[in-house]
Protein backbone atom coordinates (compact mmCIF):
# COMPACT_ATOMS: atom_id res chain seq x y z
CA UNK A 1 0.00 0.00 0.00
CA UNK A 2 1.12 3.49 -0.53
CA UNK A 3 0.50 6.66 0.89
CA UNK A 4 1.17 10.42 0.01
CA UNK A 5 -0.15 13.27 2.24
CA UNK A 6 -0.04 16.73 2.31
CA UNK A 7 -1.63 19.43 4.93
CA UNK A 8 -2.38 23.03 2.79
CA UNK A 9 -2.61 26.31 4.38
CA UNK A 10 -5.59 27.25 3.50
CA UNK A 11 -7.45 30.69 6.02
CA UNK A 12 -10.60 30.34 3.68
CA UNK A 13 -10.89 26.97 3.31
CA UNK A 14 -14.91 26.49 4.51
CA UNK A 15 -15.70 28.62 1.38
CA UNK A 16 -13.77 26.58 -1.39
CA UNK A 17 -14.25 23.11 0.34
CA UNK A 18 -17.33 22.28 -1.53
CA UNK A 19 -15.90 23.95 -5.06
CA UNK A 20 -12.91 21.31 -4.40
CA UNK A 21 -15.79 18.81 -3.67
CA UNK A 22 -17.55 19.46 -6.92
CA UNK A 23 -14.24 19.39 -9.41
CA UNK A 24 -13.38 16.19 -8.17
CA UNK A 25 -16.32 14.22 -8.89
CA UNK A 26 -16.48 16.33 -12.03
CA UNK A 27 -13.34 14.12 -12.73
CA UNK A 28 -14.52 11.10 -11.95
CA UNK A 29 -13.64 10.12 -8.22
CA UNK A 30 -17.04 10.19 -6.29
CA UNK A 31 -17.30 11.97 -3.16
CA UNK A 32 -19.06 10.72 -0.11
CA UNK A 33 -19.22 14.09 1.85
CA UNK A 34 -19.07 13.72 6.02
CA UNK A 35 -20.60 16.78 7.41
CA UNK A 36 -19.37 20.05 6.38
CA UNK A 37 -15.46 19.62 6.89
CA UNK A 38 -14.82 16.42 5.88
CA UNK A 39 -15.21 13.86 2.65
CA UNK A 40 -13.16 10.69 1.00
CA UNK A 41 -13.17 10.34 -2.64
CA UNK A 42 -12.15 7.93 -4.99
CA UNK A 43 -14.39 4.55 -6.20
CA UNK A 44 -12.63 2.88 -2.94
CA UNK A 45 -12.37 5.72 -1.02
CA UNK A 46 -8.83 6.03 -1.62
CA UNK A 47 -8.67 10.17 -1.04
CA UNK A 48 -9.45 11.74 2.47
CA UNK A 49 -9.72 15.64 2.98
CA UNK A 50 -10.43 16.99 6.04
CA UNK A 51 -10.68 20.85 6.53
CA UNK A 52 -8.83 21.82 10.20
CA UNK A 53 -9.77 25.33 10.74
CA UNK A 54 -7.31 27.51 8.22
CA UNK A 55 -5.96 24.08 6.47
CA UNK A 56 -6.68 21.10 4.46
CA UNK A 57 -5.46 17.55 5.30
CA UNK A 58 -5.24 15.78 2.39
CA UNK A 59 -4.38 11.83 2.49
CA UNK A 60 -4.06 9.12 -0.35
CA UNK A 61 -3.64 5.83 -0.47
CA UNK A 62 -3.60 3.14 -2.74
CA UNK A 63 -1.74 -0.14 -3.77
CA UNK A 64 -0.46 1.46 -7.59
CA UNK A 65 1.87 3.53 -8.66
CA UNK A 66 0.74 5.07 -11.38
CA UNK A 67 -2.33 5.71 -9.21
CA UNK A 68 -1.13 7.57 -6.28
CA UNK A 69 0.69 9.98 -8.40
CA UNK A 70 -2.59 10.08 -11.09
CA UNK A 71 -4.75 10.54 -7.41
CA UNK A 72 -1.89 13.57 -6.21
CA UNK A 73 -2.23 15.13 -9.80
CA UNK A 74 -5.64 15.57 -9.66
CA UNK A 75 -5.79 17.16 -6.44
CA UNK A 76 -3.29 19.50 -6.96
CA UNK A 77 -4.24 20.59 -10.25
CA UNK A 78 -7.82 20.91 -9.05
CA UNK A 79 -6.86 23.15 -6.15
CA UNK A 80 -4.70 24.91 -7.85
CA UNK A 81 -7.13 25.85 -10.92
CA UNK A 82 -10.12 26.57 -8.65
CA UNK A 83 -7.88 28.72 -5.64
CA UNK A 84 -5.89 30.66 -7.84
CA UNK A 85 -6.31 33.72 -6.56
CA UNK A 86 -4.95 32.60 -3.11
CA UNK A 87 -2.45 30.63 -4.18
CA UNK A 88 -1.86 27.53 -1.88
CA UNK A 89 1.19 25.95 -1.40
CA UNK A 90 0.63 22.08 -1.73
CA UNK A 91 3.82 19.83 -0.78
CA UNK A 92 3.41 16.16 -0.98
CA UNK A 93 4.82 13.73 1.95
CA UNK A 94 5.30 9.92 1.49
CA UNK A 95 6.15 7.13 -0.59
CA UNK A 96 8.23 8.49 -3.65
CA UNK A 97 7.39 6.27 -6.79
CA UNK A 98 9.28 8.12 -9.78
CA UNK A 99 7.65 9.28 -12.56
CA UNK A 100 4.72 7.44 -14.18
CA UNK A 101 2.64 7.47 -17.45
CA UNK A 102 -1.01 8.74 -16.61
CA UNK A 103 -3.09 5.54 -15.82
CA UNK A 104 -6.05 6.60 -18.06
CA UNK A 105 -3.71 7.61 -21.12
CA UNK A 106 -4.87 5.83 -24.40
CA UNK A 107 -3.36 6.40 -27.90
CA UNK A 108 -6.08 6.05 -30.81
CA UNK A 109 -5.15 6.45 -33.95
CA UNK A 110 -7.58 8.39 -36.47
CA UNK A 111 -9.36 6.06 -38.59
CA UNK A 112 -11.39 8.03 -41.15
CA UNK A 113 -13.30 12.08 -41.35
CA UNK A 114 -16.27 12.99 -41.84
CA UNK A 115 -17.85 16.35 -42.98
CA UNK A 116 -20.73 16.62 -40.77
CA UNK A 117 -22.00 20.34 -41.49
CA UNK A 118 -19.66 22.97 -43.18
CA UNK A 119 -18.00 24.03 -39.77
CA UNK A 120 -18.05 20.35 -38.27
CA UNK A 121 -15.56 17.82 -39.07
CA UNK A 122 -16.16 14.33 -37.31
CA UNK A 123 -12.90 12.46 -36.85
CA UNK A 124 -12.80 8.29 -36.22
CA UNK A 125 -10.73 7.02 -34.07
CA UNK A 126 -9.41 3.30 -33.77
CA UNK A 127 -8.14 1.74 -30.62
CA UNK A 128 -9.34 0.42 -26.99
CA UNK A 129 -12.46 2.64 -26.44
CA UNK A 130 -14.06 0.50 -24.08
CA UNK A 131 -13.70 2.99 -20.73
CA UNK A 132 -14.98 5.92 -23.19
CA UNK A 133 -18.73 3.88 -23.73
CA UNK A 134 -20.22 5.48 -20.60
CA UNK A 135 -22.66 8.37 -20.56
CA UNK A 136 -21.40 9.06 -16.69
CA UNK A 137 -18.82 10.77 -18.48
CA UNK A 138 -18.31 12.41 -21.81
CA UNK A 139 -14.99 14.66 -21.80
CA UNK A 140 -11.40 13.83 -22.37
CA UNK A 141 -8.19 15.49 -22.34
CA UNK A 142 -6.31 14.96 -26.03
CA UNK A 143 -3.09 15.50 -26.36
CA UNK A 144 -1.60 16.35 -30.02
CA UNK A 145 1.36 16.24 -31.85
CA UNK A 146 3.09 19.56 -33.37
CA UNK A 147 2.62 18.28 -37.45
CA UNK A 148 1.55 14.71 -38.73
CA UNK A 149 1.66 10.74 -37.06
CA UNK A 150 2.02 9.38 -33.73
CA UNK A 151 3.62 11.40 -30.89
CA UNK A 152 6.94 9.54 -29.13
CA UNK A 153 7.06 11.30 -26.05
CA UNK A 154 3.92 11.44 -23.54
CA UNK A 155 3.42 13.56 -20.26
CA UNK A 156 4.91 12.25 -16.76
CA UNK A 157 3.27 12.42 -13.83
CA UNK A 158 5.61 13.63 -10.64
CA UNK A 159 5.56 12.45 -6.75
CA UNK A 160 5.12 16.30 -6.41
CA UNK A 161 1.71 16.45 -7.66
CA UNK A 162 2.42 17.12 -10.90
CA UNK A 163 3.00 17.03 -15.00
CA UNK A 164 6.42 16.58 -16.50
CA UNK A 165 5.35 17.94 -20.40
CA UNK A 166 7.90 16.75 -23.03
CA UNK A 167 9.52 19.89 -24.58
CA UNK A 168 11.34 20.43 -27.71
CA UNK A 169 10.54 19.21 -30.87
CA UNK A 170 8.01 16.53 -28.83
CA UNK A 171 5.75 18.98 -27.51
CA UNK A 172 2.37 18.21 -27.21
CA UNK A 173 -0.52 20.45 -27.75
CA UNK A 174 -3.69 19.49 -25.57
CA UNK A 175 -7.67 20.46 -25.32
CA UNK A 176 -10.84 19.38 -23.82
CA UNK A 177 -13.19 17.44 -26.70
CA UNK A 178 -16.49 15.37 -26.22
CA UNK A 179 -16.49 11.87 -27.01
CA UNK A 180 -19.59 12.16 -29.59
CA UNK A 181 -20.12 8.45 -30.50
CA UNK A 182 -18.93 5.31 -29.28
CA UNK A 183 -18.62 2.23 -31.47
CA UNK A 184 -17.12 -0.80 -29.00
CA UNK A 185 -18.50 -3.65 -31.29
CA UNK A 186 -15.49 -2.22 -33.69
CA UNK A 187 -13.06 -0.77 -31.75
CA UNK A 188 -13.63 2.86 -32.35
CA UNK A 189 -14.97 6.52 -31.22
CA UNK A 190 -15.65 9.41 -32.95
CA UNK A 191 -14.42 12.93 -32.23
CA UNK A 192 -16.47 16.32 -33.74
CA UNK A 193 -14.15 19.27 -33.89
CA UNK A 194 -15.94 23.03 -34.61
CA UNK A 195 -13.44 24.23 -37.41
CA UNK A 196 -13.92 28.08 -36.68
CA UNK A 197 -12.66 31.16 -37.87
CA UNK A 198 -10.13 31.13 -34.70
CA UNK A 199 -6.90 29.87 -34.97
CA UNK A 200 -6.41 27.10 -32.40
CA UNK A 201 -3.60 23.61 -32.35
CA UNK A 202 -6.40 21.51 -31.99
CA UNK A 203 -8.22 23.41 -35.01
CA UNK A 204 -5.14 23.34 -37.17
CA UNK A 205 -4.38 20.02 -36.36
CA UNK A 206 -8.13 18.49 -37.15
CA UNK A 207 -7.91 20.70 -40.12
CA UNK A 208 -5.59 18.61 -41.56
CA UNK A 209 -5.26 15.09 -39.82
CA UNK A 210 -4.86 12.09 -41.97
CA UNK A 211 -5.19 8.55 -40.92
CA UNK A 212 -2.81 7.05 -39.22
CA UNK A 213 -2.42 10.26 -36.90
CA UNK A 214 -2.16 9.32 -33.57
CA UNK A 215 -3.48 11.18 -30.30
CA UNK A 216 -3.32 10.59 -26.77
CA UNK A 217 -6.73 10.56 -24.80
CA UNK A 218 -7.07 10.95 -21.19
CA UNK A 219 -10.41 10.82 -19.38
CA UNK A 220 -13.31 10.26 -19.54
CA UNK A 221 -14.19 12.72 -17.17
CA UNK A 222 -16.82 15.46 -16.21
CA UNK A 223 -20.63 14.80 -15.66
CA UNK A 224 -22.55 13.61 -18.77
CA UNK A 225 -26.71 12.72 -19.12
CA UNK A 226 -28.63 13.68 -15.47
CA UNK A 227 -31.78 12.25 -17.04
CA UNK A 228 -35.26 13.32 -15.61
CA UNK A 229 -38.94 13.73 -16.51
CA UNK A 230 -38.37 17.12 -18.19
CA UNK A 231 -34.74 17.46 -19.70
CA UNK A 232 -33.52 20.75 -20.77
CA UNK A 233 -30.26 20.69 -23.06
CA UNK A 234 -28.34 24.02 -23.85
CA UNK A 235 -25.42 24.61 -26.30
CA UNK A 236 -23.69 26.15 -28.44
CA UNK A 237 -21.14 24.84 -31.27
CA UNK A 238 -18.26 23.52 -27.92
CA UNK A 239 -21.49 21.72 -26.22
CA UNK A 240 -23.70 20.25 -29.28
CA UNK A 241 -21.90 17.08 -29.35
CA UNK A 242 -22.31 16.46 -25.74
CA UNK A 243 -26.02 17.93 -26.07
CA UNK A 244 -26.54 15.16 -29.66
CA UNK A 245 -25.03 12.36 -27.35
CA UNK A 246 -27.51 12.93 -24.44
CA UNK A 247 -30.26 13.31 -26.44
CA UNK A 248 -29.56 9.98 -28.45
CA UNK A 249 -29.73 8.35 -24.99
CA UNK A 250 -32.79 9.76 -23.55
CA UNK A 251 -35.62 7.27 -23.16
CA UNK A 252 -38.06 7.26 -26.00
CA UNK A 253 -40.54 8.67 -23.95
CA UNK A 254 -38.19 11.35 -22.32
CA UNK A 255 -39.67 15.02 -22.60
CA UNK A 256 -38.11 18.57 -22.65
CA UNK A 257 -36.31 20.96 -24.65
CA UNK A 258 -33.18 21.57 -26.56
CA UNK A 259 -31.78 24.93 -27.46
CA UNK A 260 -29.07 24.54 -29.96
CA UNK A 261 -26.96 27.73 -31.01
CA UNK A 262 -25.02 27.55 -34.28
CA UNK A 263 -23.94 29.97 -37.10
CA UNK A 264 -27.41 29.12 -39.22
CA UNK A 265 -29.60 26.50 -41.23
CA UNK A 266 -26.37 25.54 -42.69
CA UNK A 267 -24.51 24.05 -39.03
CA UNK A 268 -27.89 21.98 -38.10
CA UNK A 269 -27.54 18.72 -37.89
CA UNK A 270 -30.01 15.57 -38.00
CA UNK A 271 -30.86 14.91 -34.79
CA UNK A 272 -31.85 11.47 -32.78
CA UNK A 273 -34.17 13.07 -30.10
CA UNK A 274 -37.52 11.71 -28.73
CA UNK A 275 -40.30 13.36 -29.87
CA UNK A 276 -41.24 14.59 -26.68
CA UNK A 277 -38.18 16.94 -26.64
CA UNK A 278 -38.61 20.39 -28.63
CA UNK A 279 -35.50 21.35 -30.66
CA UNK A 280 -34.99 24.60 -31.38
CA UNK A 281 -31.97 25.80 -33.88
CA UNK A 282 -30.97 29.18 -32.41
CA UNK A 283 -28.76 31.12 -35.59
CA UNK A 284 -26.24 33.48 -35.13
CA UNK A 285 -26.59 34.43 -38.83
CA UNK A 286 -23.02 35.58 -39.25
CA UNK A 287 -22.23 36.92 -36.14
CA UNK A 288 -19.29 35.86 -34.04
CA UNK A 289 -19.68 33.37 -31.41
CA UNK A 290 -20.27 34.50 -27.75
CA UNK A 291 -21.81 37.74 -29.48
CA UNK A 292 -25.58 37.11 -29.23
CA UNK A 293 -28.16 36.36 -25.92
CA UNK A 294 -29.90 33.97 -28.17
CA UNK A 295 -29.75 31.19 -25.59
CA UNK A 296 -30.49 32.87 -22.51
CA UNK A 297 -33.45 34.65 -24.35
CA UNK A 298 -34.56 30.94 -25.53
CA UNK A 299 -33.86 29.75 -22.29
CA UNK A 300 -36.05 32.84 -20.77
CA UNK A 301 -39.11 31.00 -22.66
CA UNK A 302 -39.17 27.60 -21.51
CA UNK A 303 -42.06 26.26 -19.66
CA UNK A 304 -41.25 24.40 -16.63
CA UNK A 305 -42.18 21.97 -14.72
CA UNK A 306 -43.70 23.53 -11.45
CA UNK A 307 -41.69 21.06 -9.18
CA UNK A 308 -38.23 21.91 -9.82
CA UNK A 309 -37.14 18.54 -8.97
CA UNK A 310 -38.76 16.80 -12.24
CA UNK A 311 -36.52 18.98 -14.06
CA UNK A 312 -32.67 18.47 -15.31
CA UNK A 313 -30.48 21.19 -17.20
CA UNK A 314 -27.41 20.10 -19.13
CA UNK A 315 -25.46 22.95 -20.39
CA UNK A 316 -21.97 24.33 -22.57
CA UNK A 317 -21.78 26.92 -23.93
CA UNK A 318 -19.74 30.56 -23.71
CA UNK A 319 -19.38 31.76 -20.05
CA UNK A 320 -22.14 35.09 -20.14
CA UNK A 321 -24.72 32.18 -22.20
CA UNK A 322 -23.58 29.92 -18.62
CA UNK A 323 -24.26 32.33 -16.28
CA UNK A 324 -27.41 33.69 -17.27
CA UNK A 325 -29.26 30.06 -17.62
CA UNK A 326 -27.05 28.84 -14.62
CA UNK A 327 -28.27 31.79 -12.42
CA UNK A 328 -31.99 30.96 -13.47
CA UNK A 329 -31.96 27.06 -12.80
CA UNK A 330 -30.68 27.43 -9.37
CA UNK A 331 -33.14 30.50 -8.56
CA UNK A 332 -35.91 27.82 -9.91
CA UNK A 333 -34.46 25.38 -7.37
CA UNK A 334 -33.23 22.55 -9.47
CA UNK A 335 -31.59 20.43 -7.01
CA UNK A 336 -27.65 20.45 -7.65
CA UNK A 337 -27.20 16.91 -8.39
CA UNK A 338 -29.95 17.36 -11.59
CA UNK A 339 -27.83 20.18 -13.18
CA UNK A 340 -24.58 19.35 -15.32
CA UNK A 341 -23.71 23.13 -16.94
CA UNK A 342 -20.05 23.79 -18.09
CA UNK A 343 -18.84 27.32 -19.74
CA UNK A 344 -17.13 25.86 -22.52
CA UNK A 345 -15.08 28.65 -23.41
CA UNK A 346 -14.77 32.67 -22.22
CA UNK A 347 -14.49 35.18 -25.24
CA UNK A 348 -11.37 36.85 -25.71
CA UNK A 349 -9.60 34.23 -23.76
CA UNK A 350 -8.09 31.40 -25.03
CA UNK A 351 -7.71 27.34 -23.01
CA UNK A 352 -4.44 28.33 -22.07
CA UNK A 353 -5.70 31.82 -20.75
CA UNK A 354 -8.06 30.61 -18.66
CA UNK A 355 -5.81 27.21 -17.28
CA UNK A 356 -3.16 30.59 -16.58
CA UNK A 357 -6.26 32.52 -14.76
CA UNK A 358 -8.04 29.46 -12.82
CA UNK A 359 -11.43 28.98 -12.45
CA UNK A 360 -12.66 32.25 -11.63
CA UNK A 361 -12.63 33.60 -15.13
CA UNK A 362 -15.28 30.77 -16.01
CA UNK A 363 -17.33 30.10 -12.99
CA UNK A 364 -19.26 32.35 -11.09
Amino acid sequence: MFEARSTIKFPDIGRYFPIFLEAIEAHGLPVRQQGVSAAQAGAEREVSLTCTGTSLSVVIRCDDQAKLNALRYTITSLIDFNAREVSPLINWQGDEVGETLPPDLRVLIVAGTEEITPRMRRIWFDGDVERYDTLDHLHSRLLFKRGRGIPEVWPQMTDAGRIRWPQGEAELDTRIYTVRKVDQANGRLAVDFFLGDHAGPATDWARSAEPGDGVGFVGPAAHGLVAAEFNVFAADETGLPGVLRCLEALDPAARGVALLEVDGPQEEQAVAAPPGVALRWLHRNGAAPGTQDLLASAFAEIDWPKDPCRASFWCGAERSAFLTMWREVRARGLPRKQIVAFAHWRRGMSEPEIAATGSASIRE
